[in-house]
């Protein structure tokens, strides 16, 4: 399956590192200095529980052309940079499948707009990073050695297509474990309704560290996942997948404060949320405007929720 992943980010790196290791035919787009960096040194991972940096030298491209012919397509980006690129992408007829892998609330008539239905798939990564220079920092487990995090697949019809279990197989043979649900919609809005709130707790209590001993930034936290869930149940999205939001929601707060606080104060929760949230704040903006369009729609209380998505709109005069 020849395949192209868009977004030189720490897990587009990663899994083109991994898939061409391999041995499937992968090339990663990257652009500007990184793309020139890529070319003539290689992708740069470093694993940040041990610190260990490895390079692999993967075939890397600047751009994709509208003539250009893949199997598989699978970007990696932050939603808004992802809007922009869409008119591009659906001009590129020569490309079997893209696989969207990132955050979305909102749904998927925007790149309906662009790409046919048959030709679309979505999904989420597992882990998180960033890049520092040119070296993508990663963490793809919860503990150092710890059980690989599972990346997550779905069709737009909810079915188990041929070309998923292509998909399944590739990620499979590259050692990343899969999912796959039958309403990925569904399971993007829970993930948001996850860590949209994190972002904004985060971001007001300073660091993951902070939070992990701010009790009432957790406490906030907890309340403002539940109000999420409750909305998006009033609007009738009722498959969540996500058992660690299915916790927050019926254990007792004060049970999910203590493990919250054990959870924030780890190297994955400084690597996999904290450095995201930092570098991505315009992809939180983003989804937030998204997510609070739900919300109007449910008409619901959600004092919680709306505190803390206000420390991710811009101007806003709390923590930073």
């Amino acid at each position: 399956m020849k395949t192209l992943i868009i977004g030189a980010g720490p897990l587009g790196s990663l899994y083109a590192c991994r898939m061409h290791q391999a041995g499937h035919d992968v090339t990663l787009l990257a652009r500007g200095n990184h793309y020139v960096h890529i070319k003539n040194h290689g992708v740069a991972l470093v694993d940040a529980f041990s610190g260990e940096r490895t390079v692999t030298r993967v075939p890397v491209v600047r751009t994709i052309n509208p003539t250009d012919e893949y199997d598989l397509v699978i970007v990696l980006m932050r939603k808004n940079s992802v809007l922009q690129i869409l008119p591009m992408l659906g001009r590129c007829r020569g490309v079997g499948c893209f696989l969207f892998m990132g955050n979305n609330v909102a749904g998927f008539r925007e790149y309906l707009r662009y790409i046919s239905w048959e030709k679309l798939m979505f999904g989420f990564p597992g882990g998180g990073g960033a890049r520092v220079g040119h070296d993508a920092h990663y963490v793809d487990s919860e503990t150092p050695g710890g059980k690989p995090l599972s990346v997550t697949l779905g069709e737009l019809n909810g079915t188990r297509s041929p070309r998923l279990r292509a998909v399944r197989k590739m990620f499979l043979q590259a050692g990343v474990p899969v999912r796959c649900v039958g309403d990925i919609d569904s399971w993007l809005k829970y993930h948001a309704a996850f860590i949209l709130p994190l972002a904004g707790a985060l971001l007001q209590a300073g660091d993951n560290h902070a939070l992990a001993v701010d009790s009432d930034s957790i406490t906030q936290y907890i309340r403002a996942v539940r109000e999420g869930a409750k909305t998006l149940r009033v609007l009738g999205y009722t498959r969540s997948y996500n058992i660690k939001l299915r916790c927050i929601e019926f254990l007792p707060e004060s049970l999910s404060r203590s493990i919250l606080q054990r959870v924030f104060r780890t190297r994955f929760a400084e690597v996999a949320m904290m450095m995201h949230v930092r570098v991505a704040r315009d992809e939180m903006q983003e989804l937030e405007k998204e997510f609070t369009a739900l919300q109007r729609q449910a008409v619901l209380r959600t004092p919680n929720l709306d505190a803390l998505n206000m420390n991710l709109v811009p101007d806003h005069g709390g923590q930073r």
